[in-house]
């Protein structure tokens, strides 16, 4: 029914317009009867104190008809001067004196003045009058007795006639609010529509591929908030859109060069171009060549599962030193192939975390093979292990060609790779460092790298790998 914002809030400025409206006359109407009420009440009182007294003198001198023809004349002045029919009555509940041609008065009203209560309210007095009027019934007492009472009818035409004005009134004045709320209601939909329609625009651009789209933020309200949103989520569309493409290319080129590889070594072989005493060499290569692919493949699964929300780690209590033994232990052969020297320190025998243990083992053991990889042979890696109130952290470091300073943002990355590694790196495939980085961030941690010279003046860097864990 309402599909538009206008019509929306026409509606509801109309419906809140009305409300208002009728609270306002219903509230003013009943302020203004009660009013009224009140004032007959006030007038009948003073009145009655006369009429009262009047009564009593005709009671006590009954017989004498000018004082009955006083009394019937005074009743008529004093209805004149309050606006109501007065009606008298005596200790029985008859009628005795009366400026219009009552001859009864219902028995309710008679029980209720003759227990000396005074008593207002709206009624048709019975059935005499037509239409509602308002009833003031007072007592009349004499020497703490009981002895009559009086009634003032006073009808309601003059009130109802000016209610009715009050109407016309509200009923102009609602009129010309609901003008006001027709334009309040274009301009308002109108500043809501034109950002909405800005965004469903920018919306059906960046769902066509074009995450280049952007919203202006020109205000702090909502609107302001949700096209921030907005340019937020689509800047991270645009980069993780990138991240794909970079991803694809990294990928086709890393998988590129170890096929072309295997399938020239192969197509060599097979064509005799290879002669058969180098056969051995080439398959060993194709073999290697091989489980590079194997391993990339099970690292760039490795990390999707990494990625995904549904991937929980183990967490539980060990000793990171005795995870440090064990992955220099499986990197000995490696280590003594080149010579190197290593130096452990660690600041206790046993330093217990709360981490994923086997995780945690393969980013040590990353960052030791890489530190092997790129050291310059009869060198030295240094292994650090130690503790303060809060965290446990290990670091790595050795000697060799380093990394330049604008590579160091970079190294986490996906297959990322330095020129100079690639020079001392053949079977790598950047995912190492970047699935080291993925599993600290699973961890609520931080893994960072350091470059720097080992000596003045010397081409030789002195590089560090360090990552921290919670304390158990």
């Amino acid at each position: 029914m309402f599909k538009s914002i206008f019509a929306r809030l026409l509606w509801s400025y109309t419906v809140i317009v009305l409300l208002v409206s009728l609270v306002m006359f219903g509230s003013m109407s009943g302020l203004y009867l009660h009013h009224i009420g009140i004032e007959q009440y006030n007038s009948a009182k003073k009145a009655a104190a006369s009429i009262e007294h009047m009564t009593i003198l005709l009671n006590n001198d009954i017989h004498d008809f000018r004082v009955r023809n006083i009394y019937n004349t005074s009743l008529v002045s004093w209805s004149e001067i309050v606006g109501s029919d007065i009606t008298v009555i005596d200790s029985d509940g008859e009628v005795y004196a009366s400026t219009s041609d009552i001859k009864k008065v219902p028995r309710e009203m008679i029980s209720e003045v003759l227990s000396g209560k005074d008593m207002r309210r709206y009624t048709r007095f019975g059935s005499y009058y037509d239409n509602v009027i308002h009833t003031v019934g007072l007592p009349i007492e004499y020497h703490g007795a009981i002895i009559g009472g009086i009634f003032f009818n006073t009808t309601l035409d003059e009130i109802f006639a000016l209610l009715g004005n009050f109407s016309e009134i509200f009923l102009l004045s609602f009129l010309i609010s609901i003008t006001f709320a027709i334009i309040l209601s274009y301009v308002h939909s109108r500043k809501l529509s034109r950002p909405i329609a800005d965004i469903n625009s920018a919306v059906l651009a960046i769902a066509s591929g074009n995450f280049s789209k952007r919203l202006d933020v020109k205000t702090a309200d909502e609107r302001g908030q949700l096209a921030s949103s907005f340019n937020y989520m689509a800047e991270s569309l645009e980069q993780l859109d990138k991240m794909r493409e970079s991803f694809i290319s990294d990928v086709s080129h890393e998988l590129r060069t170890p096929m072309t590889s295997i399938s020239g070594f192969v197509s060599g072989i097979l064509d005799g171009t290879i002669p058969p005493e180098k056969h051995r060499e080439y398959l060993n290569i194709v073999l290697e060549e091989s489980k590079r692919l194997s391993r990339m493949t099970s690292d760039m699964l490795e990390m999707s599962k990494m990625s995904s929300a549904e991937y929980k780690l183990d967490m539980k209590k060990f000793d990171i030193c005795e995870v440090v033994r064990l992955a220099i232990i499986s990197l000995e052969n490696k280590i003594d192939e080149k010579s190197l020297e290593l130096d452990v320190d660690f600041a206790h025998e046993q330093i217990n975390v709360l981490a994923d243990k086997d995780s945690i083992l393969r980013v040590v053991i990353n960052l030791l093979d890489n530190a092997i990889k790129f050291s310059y042979e009869n060198t030295k890696i240094t292994v650090s292990v130690w503790c303060d109130v809060s965290s446990a952290y290990v670091r790595v470091g050795n000697f060799g060609v380093g990394i330049e300073q604008k590579d160091l943002e970079h190294i986490f990355d996906r297959f990322y790779k330095t020129d100079k590694s690639r020079g001392k790196d053949k079977t790598g495939a950047g995912l190492g460092l970047s699935m080291a980085k993925n599993i600290m961030k699973l961890h609520n941690r931080r893994i960072w790298a350091e470059s720097t010279s080992a000596k003045e003046g010397s081409d030789v860097k002195y590089t560090i790998f360090t990552f921290n864990l919670e304390l158990a």
